[in-house]
């Protein structure tokens, strides 16, 4: 009887995450897109035999990421951009990886920006970011469903730049990279990451007097830079405002078209499926490696005899990677 209940339970509770996934995918329904993306957060190994339904791979979803340094006016800008899009008949979802970022759990707050754009075809999540990543993979995870979903554009709001940000080309098709003015030589700094990852770059806060300028040494560090042809064009914009931003809008669709034409977008996105695929296996191969330093009282061990001179670290790392081999033929 006990099992039979058991059997049950699961079959019940079975029904309904196949229940809650065709509500997102079918009726673009935002609560259950947004418990999903829970689900998705929490243990995505538990939505295992979904992955077919969940992440298959949308080409007809955009993948934008936004980038820029804290106070550029990210939020503000994606914001104008939301309307500009909308205002096209396109659907829009934002992934703000950004913790000072207004979004939160779906929804847009904060004083600083106000979404007045917010409909059914308009999505928001928020999520924490790792240092040390340039994206979380739950975000990425996140990104992959909302193309499943089938939002047109699909946007990432990443905090930083810099040499970190390098990477988030290999993750989307198209990279903006938001600018301020600055004042002396602080452009040469930029040269470094910045300059290395942009498809688009946005000048924000236009009105500022050293615009014109930084706008002189921002060409200047970009010049001669050329990806597969395409040379990244510096769009001015006020935030506050919108100035601009149908702009930026239109240089993005720009470079999506070009990069349609010349294979570069289907380059960009064979790479994401292979750091994709590679990087989240790591991440899983990771956490049982953790796992086992936390709960092997034999790996303990060997580190500290390393810690007491009893042994040196080589040979103290070779033990712990028997030792660990072994834990995994057991498993």
């Amino acid at each position: 009887m006990h099992s039979s209940m058991k059997h049950s339970d699961k079959r019940r509770e079975a029904l309904r995450l196949s229940n809650l996934i065709d509500k997102a995918l079918n009726a673009k329904d935002a609560m259950s897109i947004s418990k999903v993306i829970t689900l998705i957060e929490e243990d995505p190994g538990k939505l295992r035999k979904y992955f077919d339904r969940l992440f298959t791979g949308n080409s007809s979803s955009f993948v934008i990421g936004i980038t820029g340094a804290p106070g550029v006016g990210k939020s503000s800008l994606i914001n104008h951009m939301i309307k500009v899009l909308r205002k096209r008949g396109f659907s829009v979802a934002v992934v703000a990886v950004d913790p000072s970022s207004p979004y939160s759990g779906g929804s847009f707050l904060g004083n600083r920006v106000r979404v007045r754009t917010l409909d059914e075809r308009t999505f928001f999540r928020s999520m924490s970011t790792p240092p040390e990543e340039p994206l979380p993979w739950k975000a990425v995870l996140t990104m992959e469903f909302l193309c499943t979903v089938g939002f047109d554009y699909v946007l990432i709001e990443h905090p930083g730049a810099g040499q970190v940000n390098v990477k988030i080309m290999d993750l989307v098709d198209a990279v903006v990279v938001i600018l301020q003015p600055l004042m002396g030589d602080d452009i040469q700094a930029l040269k470094a990451g910045i300059m290395e990852i942009g498809d688009v770059y946005v000048l924000n806060k236009s009105d500022l007097p050293q615009t014109e300028l930084f706008a002189m040494q921002l060409k200047l560090a970009l010049e001669g830079v050329k990806r597969n042809g395409w040379v990244p064009p510096i769009i001015r914009t006020n935030s506050i405002n919108g100035d601009g931003v149908e702009g930026v809008v239109e240089a993005i669709n720009d470079f999506l078209s070009y990069a349609r034409d010349t294979g570069l977008l289907d380059a960009r996105r064979r790479r994401r499926r292979e750091i994709e695929t590679v990087e989240i296996a790591r991440t899983l191969i990771k956490e049982v490696y953790d796992n086992f330093l936390k709960t092997a009282p034999e790996a303990r061990r060997v580190i500290n005899e390393v810690l007491e001179g009893g042994r040196d670290f080589l040979t103290g790392a070779y033990e712990l990677y028997e030792m660990f081999l072994n834990y995994l033929r057991k498993m």
